[in-house]
């Protein structure tokens, strides 16, 4: 029987629908000879277990993609056979919708473009350094350039005083004598050996920098977790962290094709048979999966390690938080989750300590993530290998867990001088599960995989790499403590890269004196400093002047979606300075339905340098029809921070267009077989809210539940929404003995689709008619035609986002991304087409107004730059 482990991961990787499937989970329609007592027990000698589930809600409801494509399970045919039989006969489904054919769209219009700043100049993806250049931070003040240039010279260059950055700070340029090239190369070694200069704190290679170096990879329009941490922003002063390197102690590593900077790891487990692969410590630190109950995979290390460093700007997948950063993979996580005493070894090892009988590790890592806890006070073992690793030079970041208790429970979590890092969604709110309190230090984006707060159909999840059911490349969204340790990580690694002698008690300093702090509504519980800013972060580390730029206003979401009355935060944020004084946002609503949006606090908020704040947007639906609802939410910046557009989508729907949940106990019996019988099944129903309640015979139960979204009869498709408890990261045992109520058994069901990186309709891409567009509609009015779809009830493929292209119907389309020259130019779209600013620091690709001859609607006009303004 599968007990409460010490130590396990907070795994997040959504696609867990092969351990949702179990087999015979509802297979056995009686209990094995041999077996406990049958539920159907009397009342006296039963239990009772009772919550509510929370299914996902996208800002659409879905008619389905008209295809079945049937998840892979771990179980023979027969046995799923028997397992659909069940189910479809307790299942009370309703008929199943037409297939609604692709909708036309006609005239489709151009979303005006938002003013932007020129870019600035564009630097070598290949090495931003410029040559010669090295930024020196002295501890003394005033330092004159003669003193600076005494202290620096190179034997055979001519060292040039370049100016200042503030007192302390100084550009010294390096020309050689000899009239040969200085390479890129050469400074950066300088860089490294100034640093050791007496009395410089830190030197670093100059960077040319370029207007919000927002990635190309086609997943990165999915990363709604980036924008939320100011990352884009942060971009441009580091925008490469080759230099450091990041240890994921965690389940291991699968091969992906976004996963190549990995430097040879360490498999820790000491235990053959939880290591899984027939051995104990190796060099090999390969995931070998089956870490599920039913012999599934989660591939959690490798979700957790393209967070950090997924290959960036390459056109393909995901973006990851520190470009170019070397990975450094330690298998702590197997079968059987991990223990005490390989995690501490793994911490000592990663960091460049000894480990008697494992060779020395050759590339000791700065900055170590660890997305895994247990239920426990403080540990004198962990506190050791972790001192002794920040005596190393070492920074860990550890997740808070997943339990929604209070973290001082949780280690290593409650561990001395670790980042602890919580979970908030879309909105800047606690996440539902995130683990809270005084011991959390900070917290970052980690997902609420049951809501769908931007409207883009899919799940607020943190989007990365991992396997599919087939063992091939893929990616999925995940939530978890586990996803926001990492993106933690990332920024820890930029700063890293940026100042080489970073401390753990610095870096948990300024990530702590540069975060945004949650408001009660957001987090009464209490998330430490708050939710991290990577742009104010970097600036603290870079010493960047506030006062020498000028405020600039972005969003995070385009789109803000309700489901009825309600109220949300909506996240404004200065990824600019302070001259002129600190970013003051107004808000204002238009549109016939303008009077049901609201601004609870007020509909001006001010933004200091580098930092962000929420607006509250409150929405009354009681006077609004049934059905989808557009208001337009209009953001003015002060002076020239720009303005932004959100469109405020509301939705009025009757609980009559909700499905029911089916929820099953699953237990293992005395050969560890999954068991289960029609008496451990319960329908929770939507008119109820979803609220269940069902009496069962003690024994040790796993809960799992689903909705059959297509209403075929066939359960746990791609897509489909299910769950289990405790949630997507914790699938834990229910003891339940005579007499007992368990209460509050409550999680979420998600829809648990792949995203398929390389879909078969690329938005934005030339057309003649439908058939060049499968599964979508070619606009024929742009030039050139335009492959679109209409978003209103499928999501939009990678590459593309769903916008509200005709707020008084409400239409929405699939645009492509952009990500270069937003708001000012061609930038990455087709020849033709430019880069309209969608306010979010990325945009979509539409057509250039002054060559297509399309107009640009009321109140504007098309610029000589070909947007309308």
């Amino acid at each position: 029987m599968l007990g409460c482990r010490p130590f396990r991961f907070f795994r997040g990787v959504a696609r867990m629908r092969r351990l949702l499937l179990m087999g015979l989970l509802l297979l056995s329609v009686t209990s094995c000879s041999g077996d406990d007592e049958d539920p159907g027990e009397q009342s006296s000698r039963t239990g009772r277990i009772q919550g509510t589930l929370t299914p996902f809600r996208s800002s659409e409801r879905s008619a389905g993609d008209g295809a079945s494509q049937t998840v892979r399970s771990p179980f023979r045919a027969g046995e799923l056979e028997k397992l659909k039989e069940t189910l479809r006969g307790m299942h009370a489904g309703r008929s199943r919708e037409p297939r609604v054919a692709p909708k036309a769209m006609p005239g489709l219009p151009i979303i005006p473009s938002q003013p932007a700043a020129a870019p600035l100049e564009r630097a070598s993806r290949e090495d931003p350094t410029i040559p010669g250049d090295v930024i020196l931070r002295f501890e003394e003040a005033g330092l004159t350039p003669e003193r600076v240039l005494a202290a620096v010279q190179r034997p055979g260059f001519r060292a040039v005083h370049k100016g200042y950055a503030s007192e302390y700070v100084h550009l010294v340029g390096y020309e050689p004598l000899d009239g040969k090239a200085v390479t890129a190369a050469k400074t950066q070694e300088w860089a490294a050996q100034l640093a050791q200069v007496p009395g410089v704190t830190y030197a670093v290679r100059n960077e040319r920098m370029r207007a919000t170096a927002a990635p190309n990879d086609r997943g990165y329009s999915l990363q709604w977790h980036y924008p939320t941490l100011n990352l884009p922003a942060a971009w441009d002063l580091v925008p490469d962290a080759s230099s450091v390197v990041v240890a994921v102690l965690d389940s291991g590593i699968v091969p992906h094709p976004d996963l190549t900077n990995v430097l040879p790891g360490y498999d820790m487990i000491s235990d053959p048979e939880n290591a899984g692969d027939g051995d104990g410590r190796d060099s090999n630190p390969r995931d070998e999966g089956g870490d599920t109950p039913s012999g599934g995979s989660t591939w959690h290390g490798s979700h957790v390690a393209g967070t950090i460093a997924a290959d960036t700007n390459n056109q393909v997948g995901v973006a990851g938080v520190a470009w170019n950063a070397r990975l450094l993979p330690v298998r702590v996580l197997g079968k059987k989750g991990g223990s005490s005493f390989d995690i501490a070894a793994a911490i000592t090892w990663a960091t460049g300590g000894p480990v008697p009988g494992v060779p020395p590790n050759p590339n000791p890592a700065k900055v170590v993530n660890m997305s895994l806890g247990g239920r426990a006070p403080p540990q004198a073992l962990y506190q050791d290998a972790i001192d002794a690793a920040l005596g190393r030079g070492a920074i860990i970041v550890v997740a808070a867990g997943n339990e929604d208790v209070d973290a001082r429970t949780s280690t290593p979590c409650n561990q001395q001088n670790v980042v602890c890092v919580g979970s908030t969604s879309l909105a800047g709110q606690r996440s539902s599960f995130s683990n809270y309190g005084v011991d959390v230090d900070v917290v970052a984006s980690g997902g609420e995989m049951r809501e769908d707060l931007n409207g883009d159909g899919y799940p607020d999840g943190v989007l990365s790499t991992v396997l599919d059911e087939n063992g091939q490349p893929a990616y999925a969204f995940s939530q978890g403590t586990s996803m926001a340790a990492p993106h933690v990580t990332g920024v820890v690694a930029l700063m890293a890269a940026s100042r080489p002698d970073l401390t753990a008690a610095l870096a948990e300093r300024i990530l702590k004196e540069t975060a945004t702090p949650l408001t009660n509504a957001q987090c009464p519980e209490g998330c430490g400093a708050g939710l991290v800013n990577a742009r104010a972060a970097l600036a603290r580390i870079a010493n960047v002047d506030p006062g020498t730029l000028d405020p600039q206003l972005n969003v995070t979401t385009s789109t803000l979606f309700f489901r009825g009355s309600g109220t949300q935060p909506l996240i404004l944020s200065n990824v600019g300075g302070n001259r002129g004084g600190d970013l003051t946002v107004s808000a204002s609503v238009s549109g016939p339905n303008a009077s049901a949006v609201s601004f609870p606090q007020g509909n001006t908020v001010r933004v200091p340098a580098f930092s962000s704040a929420p607006l509250s947007v409150a929405v009354d639906a009681s006077g609004l029809a049934g059905g989808d609802t557009v208001v337009t939410l209009s953001l003015v910046g002060s002076g020239t921070a720009g303005s932004a557009t959100v469109a405020v989508k509301i939705g009025v729907a009757g609980a009559a267009n909700d499905l029911d949940a089916l929820i099953a106990f699953v237990w293992q019996d005395a050969r560890g077989e999954w068991q289960a019988s029609k008496d451990a099944i319960a329908v929770a129903r939507a008119s109820a809210d979803y609220a269940y309640s069902i009496s069962l015979a003690p024994r040790t139960y796993f809960a799992l539940a689903t909705i059959d979204d297509d209403q075929d009869g066939n359960f746990f498709e791609d897509g489909e929404r299910t769950g289990y408890w405790r949630n997507v990261d914790s699938f834990e045992p229910l003891e339940l003995e005579a007499g007992d109520r368990i209460e509050n058994v409550s999680f979420d069901l998600i829809p648990l689709a792949p995203i398929d990186d390389d879909p078969a309709l690329v938005v934005g891409s030339a057309c003649g008619s439908n058939v060049d567009c499968p599964g979508g509609v070619c606009v024929t009015d742009y030039p050139g035609g335009y492959c679109s779809m209409d978003c209103t009830s499928s999501a939009c493929p990678a590459g593309s986002r769903c916008y509200i292209v005709d707020s008084s119907s409400g239409l929405k389309a699939c645009l492509a991304t952009c990500t270069r020259q937003v708001g000012t130019g061609q930038g990455d779209c087709r020849p033709g087409y430019v880069c309209y600013s969608d306010g979010t620091g990325s945009g979509a690709c539409q057509p250039n107004c002054r060559t297509s001859g399309l107009t640009c609607g009321l109140g504007r006009t098309c610029t000589a730059s070909g947007f309308c303004r």
